[in-house]
């Protein structure tokens, strides 16, 4: 029976998906490591939060109209809006809060993104790939505020 329990929350910077579904986990603050799947950790945080990982997949679709490595909202009231660097279906796909990141840069064929308090993480995503989930993540989070705002 799995014990440990975590909620993303405004300080989760990125999940990281280790080996034997291992998850490092990424704080403004702190780093440490989960013994449960990236998914299961988005799963249990949708849930938590009042919904499914299913039903925010289905609303990122249908609010940016696109199928593929979709940026989902977490939580809409705090904006917790992250981003795959891979398809959310390859073992090694990570997830990033777009509202974390203070910096990135291209390192290879890498990127080196600093967060809030400035914590250092290098992916394995191209930059071009990363503006790319940055303009969707931010798109959506636009569309979120003005749906809020009606």
């Amino acid at each position: 029976m799995e014990t440990e329990i975590y909620e993303i929350n405004s300080k989760t910077c990125a999940l990281i998906s280790k080996e034997k579904d291992q998850t490092e986990i990424i704080e403004e603050d702190k780093t440490f490591i989960i013994n449960k799947p990236v998914t299961k950790i988005l799963k249990e945080s949708c849930e938590y939060y009042g919904s499914s990982l299913e039903g925010r997949i289905k609303g990122s679709k249908t609010m940016l109209g696109m199928c593929y490595k979709l940026p989902i909202i977490v939580e809409s009231s705090k904006e917790l809006i992250f981003f795959p660097t891979t398809s959310p279906l390859n073992e090694e796909c990570c997830w990033i809060s777009i509202k974390n990141i203070k910096d990135y840069i291209a390192v290879d064929n890498n990127v080196v993104i600093k967060f809030k308090g400035n914590v250092t993480e290098k992916f394995p995503i191209t930059y071009e790939a990363l503006e790319n989930q940055m303009f969707r993540s931010t798109k959506l989070m636009l569309l979120l505020k003005n749906r809020k705002n009606l």
